[in-house]
């Protein structure tokens, strides 16, 4: 994705009110050029905020894909106590519309309502750990859901899988082209994925353990109002490890010291939905650890986007406590 080319999706963002009749009454904001751009969406003569509108970067997502990601959001707002952001339907009664960008490519650009709500502090310790109990319980919903729907298997979405995680086909590209990357570091590395590799082998999938998830859903995708929990950016929903939600609620502070802390409170909360076996909390570092290796592909694949230099900073000496302390456990 050309990240420096916020020009062409200024326009598709444009181009895409028109496909809901809104280009008179309302403009649209950059909020992030990541794996989509994301807009804000706002009345021109009030301010108010109307909805949120995602391009996808081509390729990422086929239509299918979308559809299903929106067919569980429906579902969602219908069968569980949680609030998500339904989508909202174009002129021609569609939830997605395709837009030509300038570059001659075709864009799928979804709005869906704004919720109103307060993110989590993630600065203040006490509440962090409060939060993640809602957090814990908020994934539990989420995967009971999706376990009694009779509709999940029919759903297209990606899986989520050591291969397309950390492995061969790694979605978010390889962890070894982190530009700080060494050769005495991806020597341990490798010792580390091959370990998580026959853990998960051992682990196996079943119908407990596995299935559709949210795959990216930490603090900063809760909005909290009042007793109301709702969840955002279902982008990266796709079929995988119940723990990888787990692991992904605690993505990029991996190696924080109140990791322990937030983890016991996410069961907490996740034990007041579903059970939580043994087994399943004896792989909880394996997959912080492979959720680290893939954040790992995803600074190394988007030096452009803006938070990765910052994010960067003293990223390797943290993987790599991680890694001498997974080693020491596992190997």
């Amino acid at each position: 994705m050309a990240f420096e080319n916020i020009e062409l999706f200024d326009g598709i963002a444009a181009d895409a009110l028109e496909k809901y009749g809104w280009e008179s009454t309302d403009e649209s904001k950059l909020i992030v050029l990541s794996e989509n751009a994301t807009y804000m969406v706002k009345d021109k003569a009030t301010g108010e905020k109307n909805g949120v509108l995602r391009i996808s970067r081509p390729g990422y997502h086929t239509r299918e894909e979308l559809n299903s990601e929106m067919n569980w959001l429906n579902q969602i707002n219908e069968y569980t106590p949680l609030k998500v952001a339904n989508p909202i339907k174009g002129l021609d009664d569609k939830n997605i519309q395709v837009v030509r960008g300038k570059d001659g490519n075709d864009y799928f650009c979804v709005i869906c309502e704004y919720l109103q709500g307060e993110a989590p502090d993630e600065n203040n310790e006490e509440q962090m750990v409060k939060q993640f109990r809602y957090l814990g319980e908020t994934t539990a919903y989420l995967h009971r859901q999706t376990e009694i729907w009779n509709g999940t298997e029919k759903l297209k979405r990606i899986e989520w899988n050591y291969d397309t995680i950390i492995g061969e086909h790694a979605i978010w590209g390889r962890w070894n082209d982190f530009p700080d990357m060494t050769p005495k570091a991806e020597l341990m590395l490798t010792e580390v994925s091959s370990v998580i590799q026959k853990r998960l082998e051992r682990y196996g999938k079943n119908e407990n353990n596995y299935g559709l998830i949210h795959a990216d859903l930490r603090l900063a995708n809760l909005l909290l109002e009042g007793d109301q929990i709702k969840v955002i950016d279902f982008d990266d929903c796709g079929f995988g490890w119940h723990l990888h939600d787990l692991a992904s609620a605690l993505s990029f502070i991996e190696e924080k010291p109140i990791v322990p802390k937030l983890v016991n409170a996410w069961l907490t909360g996740y034990k007041k939905v579903l059970p939580f076996t043994d087994t399943d909390f004896e792989e909880i570092d394996t997959f912080i650890m492979m959720r680290r290796l893939q954040l790992t592909a995803w600074l190394a694949s988007h030096q452009e986007s803006g938070p990765v230099e910052e994010l960067s900073v003293g990223w390797m000496d943290g993987t790599i406590e991680l890694a001498e302390r997974y080693l020491r456990l596992f190997a």
